[in-house]
């Protein structure tokens, strides 16, 4: 329930409350751990999203699992859990990470390449970003060895797709389209 209405209201919240109290650090940190968290354990997922289970077990559950996180972060997760939101928690601590940082004026690039890329490279592909944005870019390297080589590099909603996968599926269309047009 990443992309939900809901969980845009309760982050933006959450931040606004974090920006008052002088908590937002601690507060997009340990949400950081919660995304990551709900997104890498399926179980607890499973508990989140059944209508069976109560709220306040839900909220027990999240107790128990985040006990290290801040007294701003429990507070912010028991009232998820108090009114029955805690199926939303993975889109509300996304939306609290990119809260925070448009909030410190940052942006992340996500570069994905066939392999991780070296740190001279990364440099060059931040230098590059730094033109297209007058934000602080942090670059975040996928590796997915499917686009066999070069690069696609995502800032915000603008994506330049120049991986080799792409450039032989491009070329694949247009032998496909000009051997219609010679059949005809």
């Amino acid at each position: 329930m990443i992309g939900t209405r809901a969980a845009l209201r309760y982050a933006k919240a959450a931040v606004q409350k974090a920006i008052e109290d002088g908590n937002l650090d601690a507060l997009a940190k340990d949400m950081d751990v919660v995304y990551n968290t709900v997104q890498n354990n399926r179980d607890l997922e499973s508990v989140l999203q059944s209508p069976v289970i109560s709220a306040s077990l839900k909220d027990n559950a999240l107790q128990a699992v985040f006990a290290r996180c801040s007294d701003a972060g429990k507070n912010f997760l028991r009232l998820i859990a108090e009114n029955n939101r805690a199926h939303h928690l993975d889109g509300i601590s996304l939306k609290v990470k990119e809260l925070y940082q448009e909030h410190l004026g940052l942006v992340e690039a996500v570069a994905t390449t066939a392999v991780p890329t070296s740190p001279e490279l990364e440099r060059e592909i931040l230098a590059k970003v730094a033109t297209l944005t007058d934000k602080k870019v942090t670059l975040v390297n996928k590796v997915d060895p499917e686009i066999i080589g070069g690069f696609i590099l995502r800032l915000d909603d603008i994506q330049l797709n120049a991986s080799v996968a792409h450039q032989l599926n491009t070329l694949k269309q247009n032998l496909r389209s000009k051997a219609i047009s010679w059949q005809k």
